[in-house]
C-alpha cells in the first residue's frame, strides 16, 4: 500500500467515495485513510490505507468495526463526500470525533428532508415555495389545488432532479404522483407540493466556518421548460447586479443559521420569482458534476480540500488564482438515437484548460433531453476572459467531437437507461 506523502497524524475514516481527489487530499494532509463500504471497488483500492467492508445500515455496528480497525484509537474525523451517509457521518463524528468540526445531526436532517428544510425556514421568516406534504394521491390533488397551479412534485428527499415534475392540473398530478411509484427507495415517505417559481434559478456554493458563511460561487442555471428540469449548463457571472447579488449572499447566510449548518460546505438552488428570491434546495454537500472544478476556478477555493480541512479542524490556505468568466454546458440530445463521435484532445492543461466529459461511448444509444429515462450525457466546461472567449473554446470543443446521433436500419434506443439522475445536482 502506497505511503501517505507526509508522516500519518490519525486515521480519517471515510464512509462511502469513488474519487482518487478525495482519498488523495486526506492523505497530503498527513492522514491515514480507512475506507467502509457495502463493496469497496477494486479502483480504489490503491487509494487508501486500510478497508472494512461492511453495510453501513447499522451504524452501532459501523462504529464497532471502527473501533477494532483502529484499536480503540479515536479516528481525527469521520468524512463522507456521499449525502446519503451524511446522517452516519453524524452521528459517528458525535460519537467518536467530538472534537471534529462538522455538521450534527439535526443540520444533517434539516438539509436532507426537503420538508423539515421548508418548515424550518418558513418558521425563521425566510422565503420558500408555499408547499405541503402529501401521502396519498387524493391528498395531492388536494394540496395542489389549495396552492394553486401550475405545483412541482417531487420526493422529500434525493437528488439529481429525480422524480420531480411540474404539473398545470389535476391529471398531471396524480400522474407524477403515481410515477414516483412508492417514492425514492429508502427515502423519506410522503410526496411534497408545491408553488413553482417562475423565474431564473441560480446555484449557489457556499464554506461556513464557525458560524461565519462564506459563498464562494453562484452560477446561473439553465434548465429545460417544465414539466421536467433537466440541467442544460451553468454561466459565470450569474449576471445578477450588486444589489441583488447582496440580497442573495444575505439569504444564503440566513438560511444555513436557520438551518444549523455551521461548519460545513453547502450546495444550495434559489430562484429569482415575482416576489423575489425563494430557497428550492438546501444540500450539505458540494455540488455534483464538474461544478466544483469551476467553483475552484472561479473563487480560488476547491471545496474538497476545504471540506477536509474542516473536519480535520485545520486552517483553509489562500484562495488560489480564479478566472473571470466559466460555462457549464451539459451534453443533451433532441432526439433518441445511436451516437457517434470523435475523441478531443485539449491543445494544453491546466486550470484553463476545456473540461470534456463523455459518460456514454461512441455507438452507444441515447435518448432525448425530454424522456424521462434521458438527460444528461456528459459535458463541457470552458474558461475565459469574455463571453466570446467561452464562445470560441466551446465551439472549438464541439468542433472537434463532432456530436451525431443516427439511426441504424432497424436500430432503437435502448429499452432502458441505468444512470439514476436527470442531472448532476
Amino acid at each position: 500500500m502506497p505511503e501517505p506523502s507526509t508522516p500519518a497524524t490519525g486515521s480519517v475514516v471515510m464512509l462511502g467515495g469513488r474519487s482518487e481527489r478525495e482519498f488523495g487530499v486526506v492523505r497530503e494532509l498527513g492522514h491515514r485513510v480507512v475506507l467502509l463500504d457495502e463493496r469497496i471497488p477494486w479502483h480504489c483500492m490503491p487509494w487508501v490505507d486500510a478497508h472494512v467492508d461492511i453495510g453501513l445500515d447499522d451504524w452501532d455496528a459501523v462504529a464497532d468495526a471502527i473501533r477494532e480497525e483502529l484499536g480503540g484509537e479515536r479516528p481525527a474525523a469521520v468524512l463522507t463526500h456521499t449525502e446519503p451517509r451524511l446522517p452516519l457521518m453524524a452521528y459517528l463524528g458525535r460519537l467518536l470525533t467530538p472534537h471534529s468540526a462538522g455538521p450534527d445531526e439535526e443540520a444533517v436532517a434539516n438539509c436532507r428532508d426537503k420538508l423539515r428544510t421548508r418548515t424550518v425556514l418558513e418558521a425563521a421568516g425566510l422565503p420558500v415555495p408555499r408547499f405541503a406534504l402529501a401521502t396519498t394521491e387524493h391528498e395531492a390533488v388536494a394540496m395542489a389545488s389549495r396552492i394553486g397551479y401550475p405545483v412541482v412534485v417531487k420526493p422529500r428527499d434525493g437528488a439529481g432532479a429525480f422524480g420531480v415534475r411540474c404539473c398545470t392540473g389535476e391529471a398531471e398530478v396524480r400522474e407524477a404522483f403515481g410515477a414516483l411509484g412508492g417514492f425514492v427507495p429508502d427515502g423519506l415517505p410522503g410526496a411534497l407540493i408545491e408553488e413553482y417559481v417562475d423565474g431564473p434559478e441560480f446555484a449557489v456554493q457556499t464554506l461556513t466556518r464557525g458560524g461565519t458563511t462564506e459563498v464562494l460561487s453562484v452560477f446561473r442555471q439553465r434548465t429545460t421548460p417544465p414539466p421536467v428540469f433537466v440541467e442544460l449548463g451553468y454561466e459565470y457571472p450569474c449576471g445578477l447586479d450588486a444589489a441583488r447579488r447582496e440580497d442573495l449572499d444575505g439569504l444564503l447566510r440566513n438560511t444555513l443559521d436557520a438551518l444549523g449548518l455551521r461548519d460545513w460546505i453547502s450546495h444550495t438552488q434559489v430562484r429569482l420569482g415575482a416576489e423575489g428570491f425563494r430557497v428550492i434546495e438546501v444540500n450539505a454537500r458540494r455540488p455534483g458534476g464538474r461544478l466544483v472544478e469551476m467553483t475552484t476556478a472561479v473563487s480560488g477555493v476547491d471545496m474538497v480540500e476545504a471540506v477536509t480541512r474542516q473536519v480535520l479542524c485545520l486552517e483553509q490556505p489562500p484562495p488560489g488564482p480564479t478566472v473571470p468568466f466559466a460555462r457549464y454546458t451539459s451534453i443533451v440530445f433532441d432526439e433518441p438515437g445511436t451516437l457517434l463521435y470523435d475523441a478531443f484532445v485539449p491543445d494544453g492543461e491546466g486550470p484553463g484548460s476545456p473540461v470534456v466529459e463523455l459518460e456514454v461511448a461512441p455507438g452507444e444509444t441515447v435518448r432525448s433531453k425530454e424522456d424521462p429515462q434521458g438527460g444528461v450525457y456528459g459535458r463541457i466546461v470552458v474558461y475565459g476572459e469574455s463571453t466570446d472567449e467561452l464562445d470560441r473554446a466551446e465551439q472549438q470543443v464541439r468542433r472537434a467531437l463532432d456530436l451525431q446521433v443516427v439511426f441504424g436500419d432497424g436500430l432503437e434506443p435502448a429499452a432502458t437507461d441505468s444512470r439514476e439522475f436527470k442531472s448532476c445536482c
